[in-house]
């Protein structure tokens, strides 16, 4: 038995638990909230200025880090920072600062395995296997196209353990071509808004 099944098989055992279930849902709507207080009352898209490249990074894995409930700010800040600052730089800081805010999701789905794959079997099946089928692709999409929920294909990849190398990377160029229009917006603005 290889140490991987071995950690496997203690987290399901441990994860069966009610009152684990009940401290995961717990923390993860604590952190919700945390995230969405955080965004609306202590970020400021005029404090990138002084932040500068950091708050880009932070501002997008901030706004990225909630699960199930969007927070907006991002794309606003991606932006505007394209009006004056080094597109590119913005583009990679912003893909970083969104792909780790994303992983959320995905640890909630993994944490909540046991939970899903008993509560849901059936759709739970259904997901594993389009997950297998469609995963890289899926999660692309999902990471490119604003309209679509991100944190549901986040949860179904962390639940199903579809691999996380996988996940990250397909997140991360999703994130780099969605960034690259919000930065280029900005950018072909910078003209028609002189900077104060």
């Amino acid at each position: 038995m290889s140490l991987k099944s071995v950690i496997v098989r203690a987290t399901e055992a441990y994860q069966s638990r009610r009152s684990v279930r009940v401290a995961l849902v717990a923390v993860i709507v604590l952190f919700t909230g945390l995230s969405i207080w955080f965004s609306y009352t202590q970020l400021d898209v005029q404090g990138v200025r002084t932040h500068g490249y950091l708050g880009i990074l932070f501002i997008n894995l901030v706004t990225c880090a909630t699960i199930l409930v969007p927070v907006p700010g991002a794309v606003a800040v991606n932006i505007a920072a394209g009006t004056w600052m080094n597109p590119p730089a913005v583009i990679l800081l912003a893909a970083i600062g969104s792909t780790i805010g994303e992983m959320t999701s995905y640890l909630a789905g993994s944490l909540g395995h046991q939970f899903l794959a008993s509560a849901h079997s059936r759709r739970y099946a259904q997901a594993e296997t389009w997950m297998k089928r469609f995963g890289a692709l899926a999660v692309f999409l999902f990471a490119l196209l604003p309209m679509l929920l991100y944190d549901l294909i986040g949860l179904i990849a962390g639940s199903t353990r579809y691999p996380l190398w996988k996940f990250v990377t397909a997140t991360f160029v999703g994130r780099i071509l969605r960034h690259t229009v919000q930065v280029y917006i900005g950018y072909s603005l910078a003209g028609f808004f002189p900077l104060s």
